[in-house]
């Protein structure tokens, strides 16, 4: 009878902070469902508008930039706090996760409030035209998807403001960091779909 091998796992850590986690490749396996969903929106608004004759509509017009513009800038910001959060929770910092996560609290709410001023850019109703409703529903996907970040940022800024912070966190920090990288690079492609396609005829 052969021996039984015993293997010791005793010195191997409660928590990883990069993709040997489960939690790390759930979030990218949701970045990558997401991408699928927007892909599809931007197919269906393409195919929307080689069947219209006029796009938009003569009597919408191509929407206004500033809003979208402005939020754009401050969304390409955003992008350096979440770097930094990143590698915060990489390194154990719990002082700095705390800064980080609260400078993309702010910010993300900043593009936030904007928002709601580049859907009245639209000067459109979503009910109006096939136009109409493939624009509010690529911008009302990104903004559920910035809801869900900002709601995410901010349930771990009060868990680590209100609890010591344990490794798990340190990963909560980082894949809130990843995820922010989702709906900055998401928004480069559609700001221009559905901010300056329209202007092209």
């Amino acid at each position: 009878m052969s021996a039984v091998r015993e293997l010791d796992v005793s010195n191997l850590p409660d928590a990883v902070l990069d993709s040997r986690s489960l939690v790390w490749w759930g979030t990218i396996v949701m970045t990558v469902v997401e991408t699928m969903v927007f892909a599809i929106s931007v197919g269906g608004y393409f195919y929307l508008r080689n069947l219209a004759s006029a796009w938009p509509p003569p009597r919408i017009g191509p929407p206004a930039l500033t809003a979208a513009t402005v939020n754009l800038g401050i969304l390409l910001v955003s992008v350096i706090p979440a770097v930094l959060l990143d590698r915060a929770g990489k390194k154990r910092d719990a002082r700095k996760i705390k800064i980080y996560l609260a400078a993309n609290l702010v910010l993300g709410t900043a593009f936030l409030v904007l928002r709601y001023w580049e859907f009245k850019a639209l000067h459109c109703m979503w009910n109006q035209s096939a136009y109409a409703s493939i624009q509010w529903t690529i911008l009302g996907l990104h903004t559920t998807n910035l809801l869900t970040s900002l709601a995410e940022t901010a349930i771990v800024l009060i868990y680590v403001m209100t609890k010591p912070i344990e490794d798990h966190q340190f990963l909560d920090a980082r894949l809130d960091g990843v995820f922010w990288y989702f709906i900055v690079l998401t928004w480069l492609p559609l700001y221009v779909v559905v901010f300056l396609v329209p202007r092209l005829g």
